[in-house]
């Protein structure tokens, strides 16, 4: 301001004063302007400037709307204001959320509000708005399998989550896939998981049916023999697969011949055939054996009666057989059952085919005879060297064309010769027979075998009580003396040897100090190996013999005692 003063020139001061008003930027101004003259007249003028704020804070430029996918969440700028009138700004925010049209589909609007000191305030708002563009994730299913009819397909049950949270709907579809036969094919179940936003994901799950397993074939007959001329009957096979598949039955004849004309095999193998060329065998096999002899187309008594001096020729047989050829007849003709007034001629065809069956075809001529059986008494001493011809005891006129039998097989008979010397006492039947031509003769010489001509008597038994095995040729074996003496001992002499722990190293009957004589060696039949040359030392004999005693009946002997081995 200027002042102007009538009188002269006046002077103009200035001065101003601030009073702060209810809130940072508002105040008053007080200004005082005083012109004074030269003579101090003054005048004042005030003016009073009040300043008020009613300007919003700005607040910086927030992100523009933007979308992001859950299950990732929104994430707001931090907004920032100033204050034109360099209020204090107190910078807060609400969030509003908005659902969309399904689970996991929404929006948030971030709305900050900036309010300086004086109360004026500006808002400016941020929106994320949040999708659910996500599939659910299917649990992961089974690998591709393969398994053989007739089971079928299992498949697992699908399990599904959604990453946003919305509910899950399971639904599922089988598309089967016809293989290259029927019973093979391949099914693939398709899982569907849907979410509340309609994101959708599928997973599959492949199982393949293969027919690998052949048909079945019913039980055939089990193997059978039949006998020729029949000839083999088999049995229809039939056949099943449990795949379902259509089965195709074929048949083969195998015959393998047998070890003659008639016998034979027959094997029929059938293969039952799928449709996915699987394939059974079953077999049933008929052994064809010709089991019957052959037989004879003669007729003849196979029983006749008749005497000796009308005895029948043998008759001519024909033979015939029904599966082979018949190999030439075995004929055999023995006399049996012989008595002094019967006996019995059997013949015997026996003939047989080409198989090796046999047929025997018997006849059988009882003989009667008139010849009486003679019996001639007799008698011998065993002590005796002189030699008996049976042929002079037989009666005058005996035909000469008989052979001697020794009946008790005395070992004393050569020929008509009889030698008594050392025979067992006793008696004996010495028969001679006449076999030639259909009467036969038997005499039979009932001899007699005593003891009357001995004179001397018997050697005593006597065992020696010591002997040397040591190879040098001299007392080599265990001599008993009297053992050589077969009239006075006709049985011969036993003889048992033990060691000293009772076991038996040697046992023997009819010892004879040669060539059946103890020698220092085992023999025994338990814990001593047989020819293990014994040790030095004392053992144990046992002698047992026979006798005749006074009156000439037998009388057992025994005698027992040690005997020392040295080598």
């Amino acid at each position: 301001l200027t002042a102007t003063d009538n009188c002269g020139n006046a002077t103009v001061t200035f001065t101003e004063t601030a009073v702060e008003g209810a809130c940072a930027g508002a105040y008053t101004l007080t200004r005082t302007w005083t012109a004074t003259d030269a003579c101090n007249n003054a005048t004042t003028h005030l003016q009073t400037v009040t300043v008020q704020d009613t300007t919003k804070p700005v607040i910086a430029v927030l992100p523009a709307p933007s979308t992001i996918s859950c299950p990732a969440t929104p994430t707001f700028a931090v907004a920032t204001a100033t204050d034109a009138c360099g209020s204090l700004v107190i910078l807060t925010s609400a969030d509003v959320t908005t659902n969309g049209a399904c689970v996991g589909s929404y929006s948030v609007t971030r709305t900050w509000t900036a309010t300086d000191a004086c109360g004026n305030a500006a808002s400016a708002s941020q929106t994320i708005n949040v999708q659910d563009v996500t599939a659910p994730i299917i649990a992961a299913l089974p690998e591709a399998s393969t398994i053989s009819c007739p089971a079928t397909p299992a498949f697992a049950v699908a399990t599904a989550t959604d990453v946003c949270g919305s509910a899950v709907t399971l639904t599922s579809t089988d598309v089967t896939t016809p293989g290259g036969c029927a019973g093979s094919y391949s099914v693939t179940r398709t899982w569907t998981a849907t979410d509340a936003c309609g994101n959708a994901a599928s997973a599959s799950q492949t199982i393949n049916v293969q027919d690998v397993t052949a048909p079945i074939i019913a039980a055939l007959p089990e193997a059978s023999t039949i006998s020729c001329p029949a000839t083999p009957a088999f049995a229809v096979a039939t056949a099943t697969d449990v795949c379902g598949s259509a089965v195709t039955l074929t048949s083969t004849d195998v015959t393998t011949p047998g070890g003659c004309a008639g016998s034979y095999s027959v094997t029929r193998t059938w293969t039952a055939t799928d449709a996915c060329g699987n394939a059974s065998k079953a077999s049933q096999t008929i052994s064809v054996t010709d089991t019957t002899g052959p037989t004879t187309s003669t007729s003849f008594p196979t029983t006749v009666d008749v005497k000796c001096d009308a005895v029948p020729v043998k008759p001519e047989l024909v033979f015939v057989d029904n599966c082979s050829a018949v190999n030439p007849a075995i004929y055999t003709e023995k006399t049996i059952n012989q008595t002094p007034t019967t006996y019995t001629i059997v013949r015997e065809w026996s003939v047989a085919d080409a198989c090796g069956n046999e047929s025997k075809f018997i006849q059988t001529v009882n003989v009667s005879i008139a010849n009486a059986n003679t019996v001639i008494p007799s008698s011998a001493c065993n002590a005796d060297s002189t030699p008996i011809d049976l042929n002079n005891l037989l009666p005058v006129g005996t035909p000469t064309n008989g052979i001697w039998i020794d009946v008790n097989n005395s070992g004393h008979l050569q020929g008509s010769i009889l030698s008594p010397l050392d025979m067992a006492l006793g008696d004996y039947v010495f028969e001679y027979k006449v076999t030639d031509g259909s009467c036969p003769l038997s005499i039979k010489i009932n001899m007699n075998v005593n003891f009357d001509c001995k004179v001397l008597g018997c050697e005593a038994i006597v065992v020696h009580n010591a002997f040397t095995p040591n190879g040098d040729g001299i007392n080599e074996q265990l001599i008993i003396d009297g053992v050589e003496d077969n009239i006075c001992y006709p049985s011969g002499i036993s003889v048992e040897i033990y060691n000293r722990w009772g076991v038996l190293v040697f046992e023997t009957t009819k010892y004879n100090n040669s060539s059946n004589v103890f020698d220092g060696y085992s023999r025994g039949r338990t814990t001593i190996n047989k020819s293990d040359g014994l040790p030095t030392g004392t053992y144990y004999y046992i002698v047992n013999y026979e006798s005749f005693d006074g009156t000439g009946n037998i009388q057992i002997n025994r005698k027992d005692g040690f005997i020392y081995l040295s080598r």
